[in-house]
């Protein structure tokens, strides 16, 4: 008897280890990204583990909205997106997202936000086309059209094109100490208005050895570059002042990277700060800061 209770218990455990391995399966899926600085859409493989009834798609755009495992890939997907729901009909998933889906920064980053939704769920079997949804309506294309259903896109001729975007911007760094400012060319892919990526290039810092960054607290965030009747209005959060460094030199050290670095674009030849949408007296004390600036050429090692 003792025996048979013991062969029953061993098949039992048998039995429920096999259930678990055809329960739970392990994939390897293709999740798509781009590299740091947009001008490649690359694409991660990464394995997940499917339990039986769970929905493959919403567990790879799951993953998506992760970001990428992979040093030197970049997620396209706008901060804060979350996926409501996805339903696969007719080889066709329907993916609806939260709103934050659409806080793009150009046209060009939604274009990459769209393209790795779509490819990463089409990349599934059984899946030929993507129709993106937020928060239950159509997603609307720039035109003012909706996307509609849409099919893989191909990757090595999108990267050509991205390719053919790209433009040598001219950005001012302080030397080391702090008395000039020199120039450092940067190839860059224009995914965004070439003033936000100016801004946003600068903050990164240099690439070249013995300069160093402008004077712009790291808490500081931009929240703005629109540029009318030949002036940049470049709008910080409150921390370009509340973290600043202080003292005359820092000051001229924020501004001047800045405004030379813009001013080297065409149709901007004065540069006016604002902070949280306002304009403020000086900057940390020290230099007015509530009118245009104009390039410093006097400034600028030779």
């Amino acid at each position: 008897m003792k025996k048979i209770l013991v062969a029953f218990v061993v098949l039992s455990l048998l039995l429920a280890v096999s259930a678990c391995s055809i329960n739970n399966k392990t994939l390897a899926i293709t999740l798509y990204y781009t590299n740091e600085d947009n001008s490649q859409i690359l694409t991660e493989t990464r394995e997940i583990k499917a339990a039986q009834g769970q929905s493959i798609p919403r567990l790879a755009l799951e993953e998506l909205l992760k970001g990428p495992q992979t040093k030197g890939l970049k997620s396209t997907i706008p901060e804060g997106t979350k996926l409501l729901n996805v339903e696969v009909k007719n080889n066709i998933a329907t993916v609806n997202l939260s709103n934050d889906f659409t806080n793009f920064p150009g046209m060009m980053a939604e274009s990459l936000a769209v393209i790795s939704v779509v490819n990463t769920v089409t990349s599934l079997e059984g899946i030929e086309k993507a129709h993106i949804l937020i928060d239950g309506e159509e997603l609307t294309a720039p035109s003012g059209n909706p996307y509609g259903l849409l099919e893989s896109y191909d990757i090595k001729q999108i990267n050509q094109d991205i390719s053919n975007k790209k433009e040598t911007i001219t950005l001012y760094f302080p030397d080391e100490q702090g008395m000039y400012v020199v120039p450092e060319q940067r190839e860059v892919v224009k995914s965004e208005p070439l003033e936000v990526i100016v801004i946003k290039e600068l903050m990164r810092g240099p690439e070249t050895p013995g300069l160093a960054s402008p004077a712009i607290p790291k808490e500081a965030k931009l929240l703005s570059v629109q540029v009318k009747d030949e002036i940049a209005y470049v709008n910080f959060s409150k921390e370009l002042i509340e973290k600043h460094i202080g003292g005359s030199t820092g000051e001229m050290m924020t501004i001047i990277p800045i405004v030379n670095s813009l001013t080297e674009l065409p149709g901007i030849k004065k540069v006016q700060f604002l902070v949280e949408g306002n304009k403020e007296q000086t900057l940390a004390g020290h230099v007015i800061f509530d009118e245009p600036f104009e390039r410093y050429e006097e400034w600028i090692k030779r």
